[in-house]
């Protein structure tokens, strides 16, 4: 009888807390994503924040995971955090052009979840592409709306294409992508030691004929490259702490992610990549820089090298011949040319980002009172 009464006080008390406590206006936000490792802690992080309202999911198979396990691990996620009901769907399964793919280890980590186990649901994807998704939940708002993208830019660039008059709708399009300054980071040791480009960042190469289109779109673009997320490198200290701190399934899962990937962070070279893009969503002030215009390499040649995925479809998905790139040049962003000015994040709090994934992964979920990562289960 009292565990019964004690249920529903604390149902009651979740409700209260959504209808009081919440803020009034919370930012609505679409997520784009490849679900590749960061993705998972960013897609948490705006599915749990307080003050913003996730729309829905939109993915493609262009990035680090394929669109079938990108399906079942977005609804695993979501089961995790305070926004369980969210529609999402796939698009692409390959890039606009090109033939260029992140390393099969990778994607096969991607579709695994780093071998974390996480709760199956009866959840289905939307029937739509993730083109139409956007637009359908665009359509649906009084509001203007955030576009996260943390992945390639392939569903953005389909869907300007497919629905232009969209773009009023859109009040921020913030981007995990690109790089200015910093060096690249697709030569990775063990991987691509050999690699000829050194300038490129994963998200923008695997699909750069898109991000061009999406750089030349007018949308406020709020540019979170590789000078912005290297200022926020994840060390072991930083691990530890996050260990000690994790209370919820949330936080509990992305502590096991870390414990999985500590050689990663050994390496040095793992940083909050899309997680930063997602607190600079609901935290702009995270975002400090300057307005310029932006082109992506992209120079046709006639045959492709050791670097090109010839599994792809010689045709694309728009019926057209599928081109090979320079791999050397491929998707190295500059600063130039006569697209719109977009605002290029320059400088950050590292700090306040650490602090911030903490916090917000460690809100206790308001949809269910069965916690997934039990005491018998915390091993896994």
């Amino acid at each position: 009888m009292f565990s019964s009464l004690f249920r529903f006080y604390k149902a009651v008390f979740a409700l209260v807390f959504v209808f009081f406590c919440l803020p009034a206006s919370a930012v609505k936000v679409i997520y784009d994503t490849d679900m590749g490792i960061d993705d998972w802690s960013a897609l948490l992080v705006v599915a749990n924040h307080p003050e913003l309202e996730l729309l829905g999911v939109a993915s493609n198979g262009v990035g680090e995971g394929h669109c079938d396990a990108n399906m079942k691990n977005i609804a695993s996620l979501l089961s995790l955090s305070n926004t369980p009901n969210v529609p999402f769907a796939c698009g692409n399964h390959y890039p606009l052009d090109g033939y260029f793919a992140f390393p099969a280890p990778w994607r096969k980590q991607a579709d695994t979840l780093s071998g974390v186990p996480v709760p199956k649901t009866n959840r289905t994807p939307s029937p739509l592409t993730s083109a139409e998704l956007i637009h359908t939940l665009l359509s649906e708002q009084s509001e203007s709306v955030v576009l996260l993208t943390v992945g390639s830019l392939t569903n953005i660039a389909i869907w300007l294409e497919k629905y232009p008059e969209d773009k009023a709708k859109v009040s921020r399009l913030v981007m995990m992508g690109g790089g200015f300054d910093a060096p690249g980071n697709i030569i990775v040791p063990g991987f691509t030691d050999e690699h000829p480009n050194k300038k490129a960042e994963w998200n923008i190469y695997v699909d750069a004929v898109a991000a061009d289109k999406v750089f030349a779109s007018g949308l406020a673009i709020e540019v979170v490259g590789l000078d912005l997320t290297n200022q926020v490198k994840v060390t072991p200290a930083y691990a530890k702490r996050f260990k000690a701190e994790a209370k919820t399934d949330a936080a509990i899962f992305w502590d096991k992610v870390l414990d999985d990937n500590d050689w990663f962070i050994d390496s040095e070279e793992y940083y909050f990549w899309d997680v930063l893009a997602a607190l600079i969503v609901a935290e702009p002030e995270l975002c400090q820089g300057e307005m310029q215009s932006v082109f992506v390499e992209n120079t046709p040649i006639e045959t492709g090298d050791k670097w090109t995925d010839t599994t792809m479809p010689k045709v694309t998905e728009s019926g057209q011949p599928r081109r090979h790139y320079d791999p050397a040049t491929f998707g190295i962003t500059r600063i130039g040319g006569d697209n719109p000015p977009v605002k290029i994040c320059r400088e950050t709090q590292p700090q306040r980002a650490f602090d911030a994934l903490i916090e917000i992964l460690n809100i206790e979920n308001t949809q269910t009172t069965k916690r997934y990562y039990s005491p018998n289960n915390m091993s896994k």
